[in-house]
């Protein structure tokens, strides 16, 4: 299949959102200044930024440690953005989610009361289930298969998606592939999962996801995580290596990594509707790209740092299990009947599947 198939499904999964899409504005054009009877008409071209309004825009990040891959995107993004809109676009970023919970904080950001914040897919699929399709294990061909996707029609056409819930993607971050970890045993098959209580994120699909793998999920904020894995109350999670090592020091109290890589999960930087209406048509050019190009360096850091965090929990005690080609099919025969569970996502899938052929 090619990828002019995508243009066709798009065309057809469109017409569900076009009323949702008809009802937004766009800011008034700001009209042209009358001309003196008798002057020249020619004015000195000026800088389009120069004398835009200002505007300061929080970002909440749940991660913290200003050498985390997310943060050190975030930072390019607000440094890019200041010079290039002269100052009028000022992005300030919080870290260590001293804003609120990822959760909490999107229901901010659509409410507009806060600017912008990452947000995994599963947190956004909260609020839009469509975005499920884009974190169904199975569903991407690897790392450049997904951006190259998100970077360009699928990634358009889910920012324009949920436009309908007050919010838009800027730019779509790295977050690798997520695996398993516990403080109890090394994992090398789903039947090693059978008692185990393992944390994951607060979506319908990851949790169902740990129950099909044989597992028993805890919904659970990230910050809670090392506490509840260190008194007993989880046994493990599942993450990227990064996560595992760098944000949380979930490797210091639970040593047994399994690489089993059961799912892609992608995140977004995301900023509310109404802020990104009130902002002039060269800001939003400016802030868009601005985060695009912090993007760029966020997916930079992340594949260096997932070698760094590696090679750290090894040599911290870390138990790694790396299965064999069979033991991961084993994994895979397990989840992939979730697909099952979203029969009303058949034409994303099929849409981002052919978008890759």
């Amino acid at each position: 299949m090619k990828k002019s198939l995508f243009a066709a499904l798009a065309a057809l999964l469109a017409l569900t959102l076009v009323l949702g899409a008809c009802g937004q504005t766009t800011p008034p054009a700001t009209p042209e200044a009358p001309t003196t009877p008798g002057a020249a008409t020619e004015t000195p071209a000026q800088d389009p930024a120069a004398a835009e309004e200002t505007f300061t825009l929080r970002l909440s990040e749940v991660h913290s440690g200003e050498a985390h891959p997310a943060v050190v995107g975030h930072n390019a993004f607000a440094e890019y953005a200041r010079e290039r809109s002269n100052g009028s676009l000022n992005v300030e970023v919080f870290t260590g989610g001293v804003l609120g919970s990822e959760m909490e904080v999107m229901a901010q950001v659509q409410m507009g009361t806060l600017e912008m914040v990452r947000l995994p897919a599963p947190i956004i699929a909260n609020v839009e289930p469509n975005f499920n399709a884009l974190m169904l294990p199975g569903v991407w061909d690897g790392r450049e298969a997904m951006f190259d996707a998100l970077d360009g029609e699928i990634g358009t056409y889910f920012a324009d998606m949920l436009r309908q819930h007050g919010l838009y993607i800027l730019a779509w971050h790295d977050a690798g592939a997520r695996s398993l970890y516990n403080s109890v045993r090394p994992i090398y098959t789903p039947e090693d999962l059978a008692g185990l209580r393992i944390r994951m994120q607060e979506a319908p699909l990851m949790i169902r996801l740990m129950e099909l793998m044989g597992g028993v999920p805890v919904p659970m904020g990230p910050a809670e995580v090392y506490t509840a894995i260190q008194t007993g109350l989880v046994d493990g999670a599942e993450n990227n290596w990064p996560s595992y090592v760098t944000s949380f020091s979930h490797y210091e109290v639970a040593r047994y990594f399994t690489e089993n890589e059961h799912s892609r999960v992608p995140e977004a930087v995301v900023i509310s509707l109404a802020v990104w209406d009130s902002l002039s048509a060269n800001q939003q050019e400016i802030l868009r790209q601005a985060a695009i190009d912090g993007a760029t360096v966020q997916r930079e850091k992340w594949a260096l740092d997932e070698v760094l965090a590696e090679e750290r929990a090894i040599a911290a005690g870390a138990q790694v299990v790396r299965l064999t080609p069979e033991q991961r099919q084993a994994f895979t025969d397990r989840i992939m009947p979730i697909w099952d569970d979203y029969p009303e996502l058949a034409d994303y899938i099929a849409m981002i599947r052919a978008y890759q052929s």
